[in-house]
């Protein structure tokens, strides 16, 4: 992996090989937001199974879908 690298003094800028702790900051930092985006993801989807499945079981009851809102709202 490339790394730029730029002098704020004089805006000059140099590109390099980044050592391998800088890869391995890069790398975990990556796995660390896929991870994070993974996990809101899933919990997102069980959110939205779980209301489901809990308007399904309001109407077996025999709610209707405008009593049913009036409690999920």
């Amino acid at each position: 992996m490339k790394i730029e690298i730029v002098d704020a003094a004089t805006g000059q800028s140099t590109i390099r090989d980044m050592t391998t702790a800088e890869e391995k900051v890069v790398t975990d930092s990556e796995t660390a937001h896929n991870t994070a985006v993974a996990t809101a993801a899933a919990a997102e989807t069980k959110k939205a199974t779980d209301k489901a499945a809990a308007t399904t079981k309001l109407k077996a009851l025999g709610l209707t879908d405008d009593e049913i809102t009036a409690l999920i709202s």
